[in-house]
């Protein structure tokens, strides 16, 4: 999409022409001038401020005011949205220093570097398939007991949660050098649903081959210890898992994360500053390039149209449409609001 449209080419033409039959510009006459102000700080004002642009008639300033105008439209946008990326920036360079500061006196004090940057990708795809295998091993289970009931099915999807989670948790419990208080009443409440659901599955399973199967005590010795191994064996397979996947000492392991997060943050924001400002860069310079091809149509058709074949001395040279330097920093606030534009502001003299 074109951020400006200079006009047609009709209308470069049409003035071409009609100035041409003018003989405007004359052959001698230099070009007309006005100036912008280039500074971006307020209430500086200097003749090294100040940017010239010089065209050869009224048709050509009227096209590098219009640039002019859509170039401080783009530029001005720029700024409002990198000074909010500004301020991200700070934000997360702060937490980057206080990250950094933590992660580093942690790895000083145990005198080593986390084992992990983070959790394994492999972990928590494991502790995934871990409860679907407990919820099928403990359907085949049912179908050795008999046909299920509703209350035996509910415990078979407890027990296909608890047990890998209370995995995860024990394993960081046995893991981890300083023991949370969180986290050991994590690991005894998970523990703690598993006692129960075997026991309310014990009970029920047991009223239920009273009352309906007539089974041998061999049999109903035999499913138990099935049911206890599989589980049993998921249970240990979870804490091992557990205990491979996570760092001794959690508070290195998570100032690391924390550092890291705030280090990706920053190079993120880095890159949509860079990329916004190329956007906007490569917009100027559109603007510019069009503003330079009308005033080109424009000077051919004059010369086409003029009396004198000769060229006139004004159009030796384009118009040099100002293109504002990209100073990123000077337009936010530590807060990362938007200072007022300063730059490109309209200090023309009397030429609007």
């Amino acid at each position: 999409m074109r951020p400006w449209i200079v006009g047609t080419g009709w209308q470069a033409r049409m003035n071409g022409w009609s100035d041409g039959k003018k003989d405007i510009p004359p052959l001698n006459d230099e070009s007309i001038s006005y100036y912008l102000n280039k500074s971006q700080r307020p209430g500086l004002v200097d003749n090294g401020n100040w940017h010239e642009v010089r065209s050869a008639t009224d048709y050509e300033q009227t096209i590098c005011k219009k640039a002019d105008r859509a170039i401080r439209r783009v530029y001005q946008r720029w700024q409002s949205r990198d000074s909010k990326l500004i301020g991200q920036h700070k934000t997360w360079e702060h937490k980057l220093r206080q990250a950094e500061e933590n992660y580093l006196t942690r790895k000083q004090e145990l005198d080593r570097d986390a084992m992990f940057d983070k959790t394994p990708w492999w972990y928590f795809p494991m502790i995934v398939i871990f409860g679907v295998a407990e919820l099928a091993m403990n359907a085949q289970v049912f179908d050795i007991f008999g046909s299920p009931r509703f209350e035996t099915i509910i415990m078979a999807l407890i027990l296909s949660f608890a047990i890998p989670v209370a995995g995860h948790f024990w394993g960081r419990f046995l893991r981890e050098d300083e023991k949370d208080r969180t986290l050991v009443l994590l690991s005894i409440g998970c523990l703690a649903v598993i006692i129960f659901s075997l026991y309310a599955l014990a009970a029920v399973r047991n009223s239920y081959f009273k009352s309906s199967v007539p089974t041998t005590e061999e049999t109903v010795f035999n499913a138990w210890l099935f049911f206890l191994s599989l589980n049993f064996l998921i249970f240990v397979i979870s804490v091992y898992a557990s205990w491979y996947a996570h760092e001794r000492d959690f508070k290195l392991f998570k100032f690391k994360q924390d550092y890291i997060k705030s280090l990706g943050r920053i190079h993120r924001i880095e890159g949509l500053r860079n990329a916004l400002k190329s956007t906007c860069h490569n917009q100027i310079y559109e603007i510019r390039d069009r503003a330079h091809q009308t005033i080109s149509v424009y000077r051919q058709h004059n010369l086409l149209n003029r009396k004198d074949d000769r060229r006139p001395k004004a159009f030796d040279m384009l118009p040099d449409i100002l293109i504002p330097d990209f100073q990123e920093e000077t337009f936010a606030n530590n807060n990362g609001q938007s200072k007022p534009s300063t730059a490109l502001v309209s200090t023309r003299f009397s030429f609007d």
